[in-house]
């Protein structure tokens, strides 16, 4: 079944009318019902009150003991003048429930739940719906120093009341399908109006999607509508513009697949060699078992290592995807640089100095970074870990920063066996390595330095490195400082 969009507005305002109709009876009635409740709750408290008080000043006029004793002897007196009094029938009980008023009409109302509670010394009343009457029943009984020495009901007819409230609750319903009705006749009007161009739309749409780039579109509506089919109409004129870009770029598809491609054989054959390495080691140690000890702890060794290297792989695998799909999300705030690469710097000579490397941190103070803290500190953590990996063992790492005009400079350089100038240009590829041989012996995967670039490119930066064989290298990045005064 299509649902057109006509049907949509329809139908959706119809649903929120209903609803919002529907809630604020709802609540009108509630209104109504707690207004009628807090009367009554009203009426028989006053009415309590007063008959307290009528009771007492009977007693005090004729000189009577207020007692159980007495209520029993004036209870006929003092229902039929409490009645004429207060316009509504008032009967007196003894403790055990008898009548001691002997009205004749009040037993076509008694509720004896309501009766029961005053016997057991509760004040209740009950709402009785009888032949088209409403009569509230207020039963409550009279206490002496905390005694209960006799029981008062109390019956009043809100039937008016009533009746007015179920005729307001009838006029609002009115009122309810009224506004609905016109809402609907409003609604199927304004969707009418609103989808007609659309169909013209759909219907220029269809004849282009055939190729009739000549197609009229005949909109003159001056709202949103009217806007789309302009614009729609420089988009059919751009089209043919957009067929020849394609073209012209379609070269440059074929040749990112291929660059696609070269990566992932690349990810292919990096995941193979360790692969290969635990296949190999897990075979033996499952022929052999445990009867070569030396042979089985290298075999385990070795897939050990294999897989944690195998593992990092992965995850720079997994980062650079991240990267390459805009899929990566950084938190960009203002960073105190300094703090942070001295922070890192800290961190690093512990592993520094178990190969007897110093890292010498010359940083100047209030350098600050518009940037990802957490990225900038791995792009740090990255470059020291290489310096240290292919420095030579008891020499210095060197982290300098620094600002010139509104730029962030940081070096860090090593002294080590330095990289031949024919493979500098090639180092930010990922998987490069110079000796995969010596790279694989420091656990090294090839993607560390191409995560650092993307980094530092995210965060509008460049990296560049200079290195001289049997001196040394030295990375450079160059950022723009956010306030370095």
């Amino acid at each position: 079944m299509r649902y057109t969009i006509q049907n949509k507005i329809l139908v959706s305002l119809c649903i929120v009318v209903f609803i919002s109709l529907s809630s604020l009876l709802l609540t009108a009635y509630r209104i109504t019902d707690q207004n009628i409740v807090n009367i009554i709750n009203g009426d028989m408290t006053e009415a309590k009150k007063n008959i307290d008080f009528y009771m007492k000043q009977y007693f005090m006029v004729y000189n009577m003991e207020f007692s159980r004793t007495s209520i029993i002897q004036e209870a006929g007196n003092i229902s039929r003048e409490l009645s004429s009094e207060l316009g509504s029938n008032i009967e007196i009980y003894d403790v055990d429930g008898k009548d001691l008023s002997n009205l004749s009409n009040a037993q076509a109302i008694i509720n004896d739940d309501v009766q029961l509670n005053a016997v057991k010394g509760l004040i209740s009343y009950k709402i009785n719906y009888m032949d088209n009457r409403v009569v509230v029943d207020l039963s409550y009984p009279v206490l002496k120093d905390n005694i209960t020495i006799g029981i008062v009901r109390f019956y009043k007819d809100y039937t008016e009341i009533f009746s007015y409230n179920k005729r307001f609750k009838e006029i609002i319903n009115a009122f309810a399908v009224m506004i609905f009705i016109a809402i609907f006749i409003v609604s199927l009007v304004l969707s009418r109006h609103i989808t007609k161009p659309v169909r013209k739309l759909i219907n220029s749409t269809e004849r282009i999607s055939k190729g009739d780039f000549d197609s009229k579109i005949d909109i003159d509506s001056e709202d949103e509508i009217g806007e789309l089919a302009g614009r729609f109409k420089i988009m059919v004129q751009r089209i043919r513009g957009q067929i020849r870009i394609i073209e012209r770029d379609r070269d440059d598809l074929k040749e990112a697949q291929m660059h696609s491609k070269v990566f992932f054989d690349n990810v292919t054959h990096e995941l193979k060699t360790p692969l290969t390495t635990i296949l190999g080691y897990a075979q033996i140690i499952k022929e052999n078992g445990f009867s070569d000890k030396n042979f089985f702890d290298k075999g385990i060794f070795c897939i050990i290592n294999e897989s944690k290297r195998m593992n990092k792989m992965v995850v720079q695998v997994l980062e650079i995807s991240k990267f390459n799909s805009s899929g990566s999300k950084y938190q960009f705030k203002r960073v105190n640089f300094s703090e942070l690469i001295v922070k890192t710097c800290d961190e690093m000579g512990i592993k520094a100095r178990k190969y007897g490397i110093n890292i010498r941190c010359l940083i100047q103070d209030g350098l600050a970074i518009y940037g990802d803290e957490d990225k900038l500190k791995e792009i740090i953590i990255n470059l020291i870990d290489n310096s240290i990996k292919y420095g030579n063992v008891n020499s210095d790492v060197e982290c300098k920063a620094y600002h010139e005009g509104n730029h962030i400079f940081v070096k860090i350089k090593d002294k080590g066996k330095g990289i031949p100038k024919e493979c500098i240009d090639n180092l930010f590829e990922p998987f490069y390595r110079i000796s995969k041989r010596f790279s694989r012996e420091k656990g090294s995967v090839g993607l560390g330095l191409t995560i650092v670039k993307k980094i530092v490119e995210r965060h509008n930066g460049t990296v560049n490195i200079k290195s001289v064989e049997n001196i040394g290298t030295e990375v450079t990045l160059d950022f723009k400082g956010e306030n370095n005064d």
